[in-house]
């Protein structure tokens, strides 16, 4: 973790835009700038440890991150990906001020830290910016329950289809992708052992319905994969 120095644009002229961001107004903005500092985190480097203290809210600038809870036997289980553009407030903000999930760095990434006392103000007196934190913890919600779903009732194949799927239309946005994700990332996302993915990726290689070169996937037949998804 480095931290930087402040830079002198303020966030209404980040041009990353924040969920959310636009609905603050200007003093609301300059207390953000006048917080926060930037800090660079390293792959694999832990930027929210479950069970800690919350101590500021995180923007990504550049990068992708995992979003995870602990399950039995100490294995990960990932419920989101993050990448530029998100920022992540821990749930227990406004209840016991506890992180109840883990945040680590995939790649090398550019954040910036705003304070918890600017971002609650802004919470408590600005309801336009307050609602659109709310749609945000509750996809947080939709996706652990989504999860839920994967997990409970879809066997493997099913459950690495639907994580091609997530990573193709919700973090890479293109059905040919270089993943920055592990394999044993990837199985954690689909509650799976490492082992147990690289065999259906290979089965989704030998069938046709996947190019895999590495890092490097393309879904050939998008149709088929849904279908694997729905059926489980």
């Amino acid at each position: 973790m480095t931290y930087k120095d402040k830079e002198i644009t303020g966030c209404n002229s980040c041009h990353i835009k924040f969920f959310g961001f636009d609905m603050l107004n200007e003093d609301e903005l300059k207390a953000f700038k006048h917080s926060h500092c930037k800090v660079e985190y390293q792959k694999g480097e832990t930027i929210i440890k479950e069970g800690t203290r919350c101590s500021n809210i995180i923007c990504i600038k550049q990068g992708y991150a995992k979003l995870y809870i602990k399950g039995l036997e100490n294995k990960n289980i990932i419920i989101k990906l993050l990448k530029q553009g998100d920022f992540i407030v821990s749930p227990g903000l406004f209840t016991d001020n506890l992180n109840h999930f883990s945040v680590s760095a995939i790649t090398q990434m550019d954040t910036c830290l705003i304070s918890i006392d600017a971002f609650t103000n802004a919470y408590r007196n600005n309801n336009r910016f307050a609602e659109q934190i709310l749609k945000l913890n509750h996809q947080i919600t939709n996706d652990l329950y989504s999860q839920l779903i994967n997990f409970s009732h879809k066997k493997m194949p099913g459950r690495v289809a639907n994580t091609i799927i997530y990573l193709a239309e919700n973090i890479y946005q293109s059905r040919k992708f270089h993943t920055t994700l592990s394999r044993q990332d990837m199985a954690d996302l689909s509650s799976v052992s490492k082992e147990s993915l690289i065999r259906v990726l290979k089965d989704f290689k030998e069938d046709g319905i996947l190019s895999i070169n590495g890092n490097q996937i393309e879904i050939n037949s998008f149709k088929t994969l849904q279908n694997i998804s729905h059926v489980g």
